[in-house]
C-alpha cells in the first residue's frame, strides 16, 4: 500500500479516482454524469481544492462498483483533514437554514475566495506546511459548497469596515475579493452589510460569532445555537439564554451597519480607488 495513503489520504483520494477514470477510459464529464455531481465539482476534488463528501465518495463507489473503497478513503480524509470542531461545523451549517456572522478582522470564511483564504490560513502561528495550507483552504472552499445547493440557507453577513481595509495577499487578491463579494451580494439569500469606522465601537468589540437557525419539526425540536472560534479552539453555544444574547449583539451590529446597497457602493469603492 502507497505510503501517500497515511501520508495525505486527501491526494491519494484525488490519485484513485483519477487513476481508475483513465483505466476505464473515462472522462470527468461522463464520472461526473454518472454520480449525479457537476463536473466541476469532480474537477476540484481531482485536484484537491474540496474536500469529498460521504455522499460523493458513495456515489463514485457506485460508478466505478469499487465496493465501499471510496467510503472508507473519505472517512480516513476527514479523519486527517478536519479538525474537530470544524467537522462539527460543516455539518452543522449544512443542516442551517439561517446562518448569521459578523467578522471585524477577516473575511467570514463562507464568502471568501480561494486566493484570500490561502492568504488568510498562511498566517497561522506556528507557521503550516504547504499541505496543512492546501488541506485548510480545500476545507474552506468546501464549507461553501452549502451555498450553491437547491436549498441554500440565508446567509446574512455583519462586517467591519476595517476588514476590506487589510490587504490580505495584495491589491490583485483583494481585488478579486471585493468582486466576490459584489457578486455573492446579488444572490437572493445572501445580504452582506458594512458597519463603517465612522461608527465607533460596537457592541461586540470585535469579537465574532456565528447564530446558526434550524427548522424545527414537532418530533425533534432544534433550537438555534451561536458558534464562537478561538485561536486553536472553538465552541457551540446551546443554552438558550446565552444564546439570545449573540442574537441581541448581532441585532445592534445590524443597525450599526450601512444597508446592503450602501455596503456595495462601499465595497465597489474599496475595489475601483484602493485596490487598483
Amino acid at each position: 500500500m502507497s505510503n501517500e495513503y497515511f501520508a495525505n489520504p486527501l491526494a491519494f483520494f484525488a490519485g484513485e479516482i483519477k487513476r481508475l477514470r483513465a483505466k476505464l477510459n473515462m472522462t470527468q464529464e461522463h464520472l461526473a454524469g454518472m454520480a449525479g455531481y457537476a463536473p466541476s465539482t469532480v474537477a476540484a476534488i481531482e485536484s484537491q481544492h474540496l474536500l469529498p463528501s460521504e455522499d460523493f465518495a458513495k456515489n463514485i463507489d457506485k460508478a466505478f462498483d469499487t465496493d465501499g473503497h471510496f467510503e472508507r478513503l473519505q472517512l480516513l480524509v476527514d479523519a486527517t483533514c478536519v479538525l474537530p470542531w470544524f467537522r462539527d461545523l460543516v455539518e452543522t451549517e449544512r443542516k442551517a437554514v439561517s446562518i448569521q456572522t459578523y467578522e471585524s478582522y477577516v473575511i467570514p470564511g463562507l464568502l471568501q475566495t480561494e486566493d484570500y483564504a490561502r492568504h488568510a490560513v498562511s498566517a497561522t502561528r506556528p507557521r503550516l506546511s504547504d499541505e496543512e495550507i492546501q488541506r485548510a483552504v480545500a476545507l474552506r472552499m468546501t464549507r461553501q459548497e452549502i451555498l450553491n445547493q437547491e436549498s441554500p440557507p440565508r446567509l446574512w453577513a455583519i462586517i467591519d469596515e476595517s476588514v476590506l481595509r487589510r490587504e490580505v495577499g495584495g491589491k490583485e487578491v483583494m481585488r478579486d475579493q471585493c468582486d466576490h463579494l459584489l457578486t455573492m451580494g446579488q444572490r437572493p439569500h445572501i445580504a452582506i452589510q458594512i458597519i463603517p469606522d465612522t461608527r465607533g465601537v460596537t457592541c461586540s468589540y470585535g469579537r465574532d460569532f456565528m447564530i446558526l437557525t434550524f427548522n424545527s419539526t414537532n418530533k425533534k425540536p432544534r433550537p438555534p445555537m451561536a458558534y464562537i472560534e478561538d485561536m486553536r479552539t472553538a465552541r457551540y453555544v446551546r443554552e438558550q439564554d446565552e444564546v439570545g444574547v449573540y442574537s441581541t449583539a448581532f441585532d445592534y451590529l445590524r443597525s450599526s451597519a450601512i444597508d446592503d446597497q450602501q455596503s456595495a457602493d462601499l465595497i465597489r469603492g474599496y475595489r475601483d480607488e484602493r485596490y487598483v
